[in-house]
Formats: C-alpha cells, structure tokens, sequence
C-alpha cells in the first residue's frame, strides 16, 4: 500500500515539475508547494458554485485555501493518509473517474449477445406474442362453489363478447388481474415459459384478432384475445436497446472491472498500477483530472482530521456549549415565544392522575422518566400518553398548538382525548438546550476558529505575491 501511495507521489510530483515552467508555484504549505494550476482549479470551481464563495475577493480566498491546506498538512501528521478506509474511500473515488475510460466494449458487446442468444434458445423458433386477456380468479384451493360462480362469470362475459361487447371495455370493467386490466387487457411479449401452460397453449393457437373460448388455469379463467404476434427481430436490431438495458445494470462498471483483471493478467501488474497508468493517461487528455484527483486526497483527508480534532469533541463537550452559550446568550433570540416541555394525553380527566403526571416529569425532567412511567402510572393499563420535551413555537408542533396555544385538535387520539401540558412558554431561551442545534454548530464553528490559529503557529506557509498577481491573468 505504502509503495502505491509512493508511486502516486512520485507521478504527481514528476508532473509538477514538468510543467513549473508553465506553472509556477503560487504558494508553499508546510513544505508542500501549490500551483498556480490547482489554486485557479480550485477558485474558479468555487467561484462557479452556487452559494458556495461567489463574490469572495481573491485575497480573502487565498486565506481560505491556505487553512484547507494547513488542515490536510495536520491530517497527514496524524497519518491518516496511511489508514486503509482512508485509502480504500480515496480509490473508490478516483476510480470513479477513470472507469469510463476503462470500459470494454467488446466486453458488453458478448454479455448483450448472450443474453440475445438465451433468448432465442428459448424461443426455439416460436412467435413472440402480445395478448391479452380476461381472468375470473379461482385458485386451485378454491371451493366447488366459488369455482362455479368465477365460471358463470366468464361464461355471461364471454356470451357478451360473441354479441359485440368491446374486449378492452370489458377487460377495464371486470378483469381480475387489475394490471392488465388498467391497459385494457393488455399483456406484455411473451414467448415458451414465460406464462402458464394452459394460457400459453391457447395463447399459441390463435392467430392476430382472434379470441379462444374459456381457458382453466391454476389461477382461474380466461379469455384471451391476440393483438400481435412477430418473429423475433436480429440482433442487430435489438442490440440498441439490449445494451441501453444493461447499462441500466452498471454494465460499464463491470466490464471496466472485467478489463482491469485482463490486463493484470496479461501484464502481471497490480490493480494499483493499471489505475496509475490510467490516470496518467488522461492526465495527459484533461489536465484538470490531475487537481479533481488531488481535490479527492485532500477532501478526504479534512474531512476525518476535522471530525476528529473539532467536530466530535465539540459534539460531545456539553459544559463547554453550556459555556459558550452562557458568554454568548445575547446572541440568541427568538422572534417569537416558544413553549419548553411535555404534552400529554390522558384517558380521563382525573386531576389525581394529571398530580402523578406533573410530579413525574419535576422529578425527571428531561432525564429517564420512561421507565417510572411504565412501572407506576401505566403499570396496569395505559392512561398517559407522554410526549416530548419539546421546545416549539406556535405552528410548530400540533400537540405544542392545541396544549399550549389554545389551537383545535388536528390529530385527535380517540384513546387519550384529554389533552395537557407541563413546562413554560419563554420569550427568549433560557437554557442552552433551549437552541441547542444552534449552540453547537456555533461552538464548532468556535473551535474550529482556534484550532486553525494554532495549526497557523505550527505549519509554515508562504505566498509568492507576483505570482498572485497572475491568477487567471495569464496566457
């Protein structure tokens, strides 16, 4: 693994090198130089992205690059470039990219023949045929007398239709197999073995616009009529629309992987280097390959570093919201109140009953307050409905509006039809928890502030400022 991550150092670094004339290095990270190249990819990428950073000017976005750059750079100092999922996930990537350049058509070409092939082996010379048809349902475990009435049924429909009645009016109006009947009767092609044997037999005996009497099948009776019958077209005119089905299947997919093990074994190389060889290809076709490739590494990588150094820690650091919310509380307000607590129905409107409920919830809070509920007040049946904590405005919560708001009942319980709740409406939050999606992104975002300050510190980095100049500025 260490010796393919090496080669794939070594194709990136060589290609840079090659092209420094032309493309000059716009700045150094931790020892690592950019590229006016991969900068411009990058800026101009971002630039073209809606809401992503239009309008940013360039000298702010030069910062921007430079703390995703020092993030990486903090990634691969951990090591994380050398974990097997974080390569595993960066290939799968990649290979993304390159497996349209690797799909055999020769490959397709045979799985489409083959399937062609099955088809007229089963066949055996025979039409295809488009019919359709009535069914009165009877199945084989049905009773003499059910039997008998799917059989009058057929018998007066069939009767109709020797007297004129239209077979799509009637297969729309009375048919049991409600697919066909929404097509007006109308089966797909079928060919030997596709269908019941009784049906196919009958099916087989007629000719265009024909119509067989009652036919008995395991499922019950039909009547069917033929639309169309045809021999079974070429392969070349078919193979259109064989290879459009398959594509549907990840053909491509599978053939690229059926070349990737031809050429391994005719070569004796790894998986690795075809891929590196490939890339390298295109590389030479489209240049930008290079920095999307790149643009994989590197999201990966900051992706993992800043799950681990920021956001999980921050996630899971409750004092430390509740810190950041205390010294940042005038930050948060509400346009409008919102109610903080329980709602909860009841069988009856038992005061008694409603004392347990309240001093159920003042002794948990928000904390386990399900298991006591389930021992005690709905221990022999159950008479509370408990719901929450919620913290909601009004519109926000149907239980919240009729509880708290005075709004009528839109998802009435038949079983609990009293309705109460326990807690205060607020003007403004109180308690972190309160806007705690919002304090935690806040305190992330906080974090993430100081650990990129102090990756600054640690990680040198430089910009050639003549050579920012030139940022798509050049010929």
């Amino acid at each position: 693994m260490k010796k393919h991550l090496m080669i794939l150092g070594l194709a990136l670094s060589g290609m840079s090198a090659m092209a420094q004339q032309a493309d000059p290095v716009l700045m150094v990270v931790n020892g690592k130089p950019v590229t006016r190249a991969e900068f411009e990819y990058a800026y101009n990428k971002n630039q073209d992205t809606e809401g992503a950073v239009e309008d940013v000017p360039l000298d702010k976005y030069v910062d921007m690059f430079i703390n995703y750059k020092l993030k990486v750079a903090a990634a691969e100092a951990l090591r994380m470039d050398t974990l097997t999922s974080y390569n595993e996930e960066f290939r799968t990537y990649r290979d993304m990219q390159l497996t349209p350049a690797l799909v055999d058509e020769e490959y397709i070409d045979s799985v489409a023949r083959s399937l062609y092939q099955h088809s007229v082996d089963m066949l055996q010379g025979r039409d295809l045929l488009r019919p359709a048809h009535i069914l009165m349902m009877a199945r084989q475990n049905a009773t003499d007398e059910e039997r008998a009435q799917a059989r009058t049924r057929i018998d007066s429909i069939y009767t109709a239709l020797q007297n004129g009645a239209d077979f799509s009016e009637l297969a729309t109006k009375l048919s049991q197999d409600p697919g066909s009947a929404r097509q007006g009767g109308a089966l797909p092609w079928i060919g030997p073995g596709n269908t019941l044997q009784e049906f196919e037999d009958a099916a087989y005996a007629l000719k265009v616009g024909e119509m067989s009497g009652v036919v008995e099948s395991p499922v019950g009776f039909h009547i069917i009529k033929m639309l169309e019958r045809k021999q079974f077209e070429p392969y070349d005119s078919l193979r259109t629309q064989i290879i459009t089905s398959l594509k549907r299947q990840n053909i491509e997919e599978s053939s690229a992987q059926a070349k990737i093990q031809k050429l391994i074994a005719q070569t004796g190389k790894t998986r690795e280097d075809i891929m590196l060889e490939t890339l390298a290809e295109l590389e030479k076709q489209d240049p930008s390959l290079h920095w999307l490739v790149q643009e994989y590494h590197d999201g990966l990588l900051l992706y993992e570093v800043c799950k681990q150094e920021v956001w999980d820690k921050a996630d899971a650091d409750v004092k430390g919201q509740e810190a950041w919310f205390k010294s940042h509380k005038k930050d948060y307000k509400w346009d409008k109140p919102r109610f903080r607590g329980f709602v909860y129905h009841l069988t009856s409107n038992d005061k008694k009953l409603r004392k347990q409920v309240d001093a159920l919830l003042k002794k948990h809070g928000e904390g386990d307050w399900r298991t006591e509920l389930k021992n005690t007040i709905n221990k022999d049946s159950v008479v509370v409905s408990l719901h929450g904590p919620y913290v909601a405005a009004q519109g926000e919560n149907a239980y919240v509006d009729e509880a708290v708001f005075g709004q009528p009942q839109t998802r009435p319980m038949k079983k609990f039809p009293y309705i109460f709740s326990y807690g205060k409406v607020l003007k403004q939050p109180k308690l972190y928890t309160d806007v705690k999606a919002q304090v935690v992104e806040d305190y992330k975002q906080d974090m993430e502030r100081q650990w990129v300050e102090g990756l600054r510190k640690r990680f040198s980095f430089s910009v050639d400022p003549e050579v920012l100049k030139t940022v798509n500025n050049h010929d």
